[in-house]
């Protein structure tokens, strides 16, 4: 069976509801919830209405993927689930999933497609960046679709991640501890193709998600801390799978962006909240040269 280790950050309810299915869906699982360092709750309510659950509290926030990281050390099985706290199963989907995993040799993760509660799919696969992305924004262009890209130009969103405990071991692990939230899924999907395997979205096999419960939504009302915190893991993805002059002309781009922002504040007042995330920017762009990564959040 599988070892399904879900990370919970204020998120009382949507866990309950999460841990409900999976009691009902998956019950042979070895499941695992870390809580990091909620204020809400969240951990004494796994521990009293879920007592099979093995449970890890946290005594400070150490994101999303740091926390992932450690339920996977508490991890016994050779299948490795990571789920959203904020997901409800309405079927044996993670058991198909894993079915499709070893289907296939090759696979080293797969994906259901995910369904928002408002009936509307949610978007799981997506293509990775490319300085030209930000060149096409720069333009106000389209950016390009992810539909018609190959599997190996693309990552796995961290929603719902079903995975081989071979294949995270030969790609050097789970999650990269230097990113607080954001941007780990898509390091993990980069190194697991460049140790050879590959991934894949099983579009007929759906699990529901709320979506959005402990992040900062979309970068148009992202807070500031968060914000920095998705920059710099942009940047740190940048570094570690794209070459220099690719680095440095992301960095070249946003430095500018950000002028252009405040530019534009001066010139129209409505625009001037857009200085916030251009600060927040150019802090973290510059942080980066001297080693300095962005504050830690929710730390008690």
């Amino acid at each position: 069976m599988a070892s399904i280790i879900i990370v919970s950050f204020n998120t009382e309810d949507l866990t309950r509801n999460c841990l409900a299915s999976l009691a009902k869906f998956e019950p042979d699982s070895e499941v695992i919830v870390v809580d990091n360092a909620s204020s809400d709750g969240s951990a004494d309510m796994v521990a009293s209405e879920f007592p099979d659950v093995k449970l890890i509290r946290l005594t400070e926030n150490v994101g999303f993927g740091g926390a992932n990281n450690v339920g996977y050390q508490h991890a016994t099985r050779d299948d490795i689930i990571l789920l959203n706290s904020d997901t409800i199963l309405n079927d044996n989907a993670l058991t198909q999933c894993r079915q499709r995993l070893h289907a296939d040799p090759r696979l080293g993760v797969v994906s259901p497609a995910l369904m928002g509660v408002d009936g509307r799919p949610q978007q799981c696969r997506h293509r990775f960046p490319t300085v030209g992305d930000h060149v096409r924004k720069a333009l106000r262009k389209t950016p390009k679709s992810t539909a018609d890209v190959p599997e190996d130009c693309c990552w796995l969103a961290g929603t719902c991640l079903v995975l081989k405990r071979e294949a995270v071991e030969s790609a050097g692990g789970l999650f990269d501890d230097a990113l607080f939230m954001y941007w780990e899924d898509a390091d993990l999907s980069s190194r697991l193709l460049a140790a050879g395997w590959r991934l894949a979205e099983c579009k007929d096999i759906q699990i529901i998600h709320y979506g959005g419960a402990s992040g900062g939504g979309p970068d148009s009302v992202r807070r500031p801390d968060l914000h920095a915190w998705y920059t710099f893991g942009r940047h740190h993805w940048f570094s570690k799978h794209r070459p220099v002059w690719e680095r440095l002309s992301l960095w070249s781009l946003e430095v500018a962006d950000t002028f252009r922002c405040y530019a534009r504040g001066l010139l129209h007042r409505e625009k001037r909240t857009e200085w916030v995330h251009a600060t927040t920017m150019l802090r973290v762009l510059f942080g980066r040269i001297v080693g300095r990564k962005p504050s830690p959040i929710g730390k008690s």
